[in-house]
């Protein structure tokens, strides 16, 4: 009886160390201030495996390497992401620079990402992140399409980006600029 209410007497004792460690406002949540180095690692830690957990229902479909699917992806990139991700050749925007988590550098030579994850990311985005969620406002064909683009991504040069993505309006001009001009 006696470990019972040292172990009880234990776990009240966390709960209101936590609930104080809320409402003291102690913790900054700004976004011009990184993560302290613990929560980081925790949190990324947490996204890792909440992801990897999920995966096993995910169906690649066939055709992700048709040139008509991997274009139509681009046209998403450009209408929904390049504002924080940004691209070969472009300098970061402001909203970018802004955010922090950084968002990843997709296009970085040697990234590698499964399928069945960057459909994840897309689809549900990530909490705690700008990483939206699109499986609301686009079909899983949609997405899929987004996925095959972003399987062509790293290490894509300036000169591919932009043969991709030429005459594609962003929803926001200007926003996104080549890097020197």
């Amino acid at each position: 009886m006696k470990i019972l209410l040292t172990v009880l007497a234990c776990i009240l004792i966390a709960v209101a160390g936590a609930l104080a460690f809320i409402y003291s406002g102690i913790y900054d949540v700004s976004a011009s201030e990184p993560d302290n180095a613990i929560v980081a690692w925790a949190l990324h830690n947490i996204s890792d495996r909440s992801v990897d957990a999920r995966l096993a229902g995910i169906i690649v479909p066939p055709g992700l390497d048709e040139p008509q699917v991997i274009e139509a992806g681009a046209h998403l990139f450009v209408q929904n992401c390049i504002v924080c991700h940004g691209g070969p050749g472009l300098k970061p925007t402001d909203i970018a620079l802004g955010l922090n988590p950084k968002p990843p550098n997709l296009f970085r030579a040697g990234r590698t990402a499964w399928t069945e994850e960057m459909f994840r990311f897309i689809k549900h985005g990530v909490k705690m992140t700008a990483m939206p969620g699109f499986g609301r406002t686009h079909t899983d064909e949609q997405v899929w399409a987004l996925t095959a683009f972003l399987r062509k991504a790293p290490g894509m040069s300036p000169a591919d980006f932009a043969a991709q993505t030429t005459g594609i309006a962003a929803p926001t001009p200007g926003d996104a600029k080549p890097a020197g001009g």
